[in-house]
């Protein structure tokens, strides 16, 4: 098992690059908040080099964001919708797929709500449109942040460093950018804290040679195989099967042995046989047996027998594709995407990445940025999606 830590010579380029001067003896604070973990160091510089001195770490997360106000959500709308709310706590594969899907949009609204006051979380599989204000965000997140900034004074006190001498207050990772998390440590400290220019998480390490390991993250869920290739088996299948069928009725003067139906030469019409229930017709003439091979009625596109009318208001062509509106998956990662897509009738997603620079931290890894046709759009089922997605290093990771 391996986890990231915070890279002292990558925290001290990106806080000079703000402009920040490093003499040999200064410290810096690193405050990284991301997905699943927060940590905190205090970094020096000595000589030409970079060292920690201090640090703290916890699991707390972007992921507990989403948690608590969902909690919170769930708590202040339960009522006028039970049902649903109950499914959130379900346990089989639709219920946490809604649930996922619904996590990814209040993480969206979070990310929304660091440049505004007031967001709307809609779901539309389940027809649902929430109201989240920035006060009633910061009030739910309130007490998980002031643990990180609890723990970022330890660390400080720790290294004998008062915040007053740090040389900076650098903030790194995309649950940091949560303007309660700047304003907390800007009045428990008196410093004002710099966003990060790049990154400072180093490359893996083994647990083991660490004193304070953080909480993996979950894998993606896999993406929903096509059915596209089952589709068209299926439909050789209904062709064989309607060959073998009626192939023989069409050219032969006997009927099949125990097919019930009765000869006639062009032009008459056959006389009944036995009672015929009038609530069922057969408009291709199949008889009361089916033929081993054939596929179910409800499924069988059955040929006009020339020998009978049409009854009146059936079509002889088949229904058109069914449609449906798009789904909105921006800001979902591709597997919340694809099973959104999927849940709302859609299993053709074509996903595409966009890589983006290495000081790029407008977006995560994996999480979906444009989607075509746009969200709303009705479209057919049997159409492709196209999904394009955030990475910055291996593409193929996120298309698993």
């Amino acid at each position: 098992m391996s986890t990231a830590w915070i890279d002292p010579a990558a925290a001290a380029a990106s806080l000079t690059a703000s402009g920040a001067t490093l003499e040999p003896g200064a410290a810096l604070a690193v405050y990284r908040l991301g997905r699943t973990s927060f940590r905190t160091a205090v970094v020096r510089r000595v000589d030409d080099a970079y060292v920690v001195v201090a640090e703290r770490s916890q699991s707390i997360g972007g992921d507990e964001f989403d948690d608590l106000l969902l909690a919170y959500l769930s708590g202040r709308h339960r009522d006028a919708d039970r049902r649903f709310w109950d499914r959130l706590d379900g346990t089989d594969e639709a219920d946490l797929r809604l649930r996922r899907t619904l996590l990814a949009k209040i993480k969206r609204a979070r990310e929304q709500l660091s440049g505004q006051d007031f967001t709307v979380i809609t779901l539309p599989v389940a027809d649902l449109k929430l109201s989240l204000t920035r006060e009633e965000l910061e009030s739910r997140l309130r007490g998980v942040v002031e643990e990180t900034v609890d723990l970022t004074e330890e660390a400080l006190a720790e290294a004998g460093t008062a915040p007053q001498a740090l040389a900076g207050l650098l903030i790194v990772g995309g649950a940091g950018r949560t303007p309660l998390a700047s304003e907390s440590l800007r009045r428990r400290f008196g410093v004002e804290p710099v966003h990060a220019a790049g990154d400072v998480r180093a490359v893996e390490t083994p647990v083991e040679t660490r004193e304070l390991p953080v909480q993996s993250e979950e894998p993606e869920a896999p993406r929903p195989r096509s059915a596209r290739p089952l589709a068209i088996l299926v439909a050789l299948l209904v062709l064989v099967g309607a060959v073998a069928a009626f192939g023989t009725r069409l050219g032969d003067h006997e009927p099949p042995s125990g097919s019930g139906a009765v000869a006639t030469a062009p032009g008459e019409h056959p006389e009944p046989t036995g009672a015929i229930d009038p609530t069922e017709t057969d408009p291709g003439g199949s008889g009361g047996e089916e033929s081993p091979s054939s596929p179910s009625p409800e499924s069988e596109e059955v040929p006009a027998d020339p020998t009978k009318s049409q009854p009146a208001g059936e079509a002889t062509t088949t229904s058109s594709p069914r449609t449906g509106p798009v789904p909105d998956v921006v800001g979902l990662s591709t597997a919340e995407a694809v099973a959104a897509m999927d849940e709302a009738g859609f299993a053709e997603v074509d996903l595409e990445g966009q890589r983006r620079a290495f000081l790029d931290f407008s977006h995560d890894d994996c999480e979906v940025i444009e989607q075509s046709p746009a969200p709303g759009t009705n479209l057919q089922f049997a159409s492709a999606v196209t999904v394009t997605f955030s990475h910055s290093g291996d593409e193929e990771g996120c298309e698993a």
